[in-house]
């Protein structure tokens, strides 16, 4: 690891080109005027995180995750963006300070489940290799063993608002209907099986953020980038919230006195 001064930078990523000859953004080696009209915005992210095009099976899969995770209520990201239209802030702060409000506990959890994966299954090759039922079976009862012998939960599974998520059944069922239900969302399967038999037959569903992080594992992205696929499209909700607010006039939303207990 180097240091980096601000005057020297590299990047894979783009290029803007600006000559007397030529007017061009290049982005992964593709010029973006060409793909304009060509290809989805869940295609241009796959490029934009990969490197490369997606082929027709991944994008569909990816485009069905992130209109799942587009909308969930007046939930605490919501709830922010529409306190701020009250105050007369402006659509960007609103957004900006909604997806500020996702964290370790929620909204974020399937990145700690995508690195908990891919560190129980590195050593198996699962970009490369089918594993077997039994395998996967073991690894997620020590996924959920050493969660509960650490006092916590296994990210990415059971949700408050709902007995089952209803998101994540339909976007594994386009998983596998495209081909791209691989070891992850396998193993995802298999935790969820785990939990059900150390909770005797309790069952404790995957949630969202858990199938963003099992589907999009099996998409070939890192498990670094899990919360993107979140923040991504829920900054959508967000700008619909702040308008919504916005046009209802409301101004200086906030809790009545007599709702609030004083200590």
């Amino acid at each position: 690891m180097a240091t980096q001064d601000m005057s020297s930078w590299r990047t894979s990523i783009s290029q803007v080109i600006s000559t007397e000859d030529e007017e061009e953004i290049m982005v992964r080696g593709h010029r973006l005027s060409e793909l304009i009209g060509k290809i989805s915005f869940a295609e241009m992210m796959f490029l934009m995180l990969q490197g490369k095009l997606p082929t027709g099976a991944q994008a569909h899969v990816l485009d069905a995750l992130l209109v799942a995770s587009v909308e969930h209520g007046i939930a605490p990201p919501s709830m922010i963006s529409r306190c701020f239209a009250s105050y007369g802030t402006s659509i960007q702060a609103a957004v900006g300070g909604g997806v500020l409000a996702f964290g370790d506990r929620m909204g974020g959890l399937g990145e700690q489940l995508g690195q908990t994966m891919v560190a129980h299954l590195a050593a198996h090759d699962p970009a490369n290799n089918t594993i077997d039922d039994a395998i996967l079976d073991d690894v997620a009862a020590r996924i959920v063993g050493e969660a509960g012998e650490a006092g916590r939960w296994v990210p990415g599974y059971g949700i408050p608002l709902h007995g089952a998520d209803p998101r994540a059944p339909g976007v594994l069922a386009v998983a596998r209907a495209q081909g791209t239900y691989g070891n992850y969302c396998r193993l995802g399967m298999a935790i969820e099986t785990a939990l059900a038999a150390q909770r005797g037959g309790r069952a404790v569903p995957m949630n969202l953020d858990g199938v963003g992080a099992v589907v999009i594992l099996d998409l070939g992205f890192d498990w670094q980038s899990t919360r993107l696929f979140l923040l991504t499209p829920r900054s959508v909700s967000m700008g619909a919230h702040y308008l919504e607010e916005r046009q209802q006039d409301s101004t200086w939303r906030h809790i009545p006195a007599e709702q609030i207990s004083y200590d």
